[in-house]
């Protein structure tokens, strides 16, 4: 099942699949999000292999052309979203002038895939919203209004304003040695993304990037501004601030967070919020 629930005539479009076998190339029109709500779907891109699993989602623009492979004895469910490209650039223009390098990066650079989490970006947030709706949407018990394409619009531009950012911090002289290289600090990213509450090491995560760990701490700080350490800390801190909010046991918390004991947990919890757990 693949149903457009969705669509402008300038061509924007958000659609819901759940599909079990799938192996064909697909183009991606205008600019794409390609969201998994459960399961996982591979995208072969440029001789790569993107694994994209629940609560992940890759974007592309109309420079990509994939391969998409499902093969699942459970449907693969996914919600997909085309937003016109004009859309986009009356938003850059508004929000950064009209001569904005980000216009080039969003609509002409090529590769410019990327898989991220779904918790950690403002589209992210907004498909989590559409998420909700899924059942609904397939069923057509809900219906969206056309003005959604703006909002998914305007994350869309956020985030890669922030993206360019980390892009360009990586100062290498060649775009195609800056995009590999950030291919690999992210795949690192998603990886921690997936495992932050487990014991990684910094030889894994620097094995995901196919760096030495001195490059990988390097290159991880100078585009996402923190190091891989800190990351994970911030990503346990998160995850610790909603598990207490769930009316979970300050202890409980701490010990499935990777804290030694509930006060090195206050500690770093206070250094964070500005506000000892218990307060919460």
């Amino acid at each position: 099942m693949n149903k457009t629930v969705l669509h402008t005539a300038e061509g924007g479009a958000i659609r819901v699949s759940s599909v079990q076998e799938f192996d064909a190339v697909v183009d991606f029109t205008a600019f794409s999000a390609k969201y998994v709500v459960k399961g996982c779907e591979h995208y072969r891109i440029q001789n790569r292999t993107y694994p994209v699993h629940s609560g992940e989602y890759i974007t592309g623009n109309s420079t990509t052309n994939t391969k998409i492979t499902i093969d699942s004895p459970q449907p693969v469910l996914g919600i997909c979203i085309d937003v016109n490209p004009l859309k986009l650039q009356e938003i850059i223009t508004f929000e950064y002038g009209q001569e904005s390098p980000l216009q080039d990066f969003l609509f002409t650079q090529e590769r410019m895939v990327n898989r991220y989490n779904a918790q950690h970006t403002h589209l992210g947030y907004a498909i989590r919203q559409i998420e909700h709706y899924y059942e609904a949407l397939r069923t057509d018990t809900h219906q969206l209004h056309p003005e959604i394409f703006y909002s998914l619009g305007e994350c869309i531009v956020k985030d890669h304003a922030q993206l360019m950012q980390q892009f360009q911090r990586l100062e290498v002289v060649k775009r195609e040695t800056s995009q590999r290289l950030f291919d690999f600090i992210n795949d690192a990213r998603i990886y921690i993304d997936r495992h932050f509450l487990e014991d990684i090491s910094l030889m894994k995560m620097a094995a995901v990037a196919n760096l030495s760990e001195y490059h990988f701490i390097r290159l991880f700080k100078k585009a996402f501004q923190q190091t891989p350490y800190q990351y994970v800390l911030h990503l346990r801190l998160m995850h610790a601030h909603q598990m207490i909010k769930d009316q979970f046991k300050i202890a409980d918390v701490a010990m499935q967070t990777g804290f030694t004991d509930t006060a090195a947990f206050s500690k770093a919890f206070k250094k964070k919020f500005g506000i000892v757990p218990s307060l919460l």
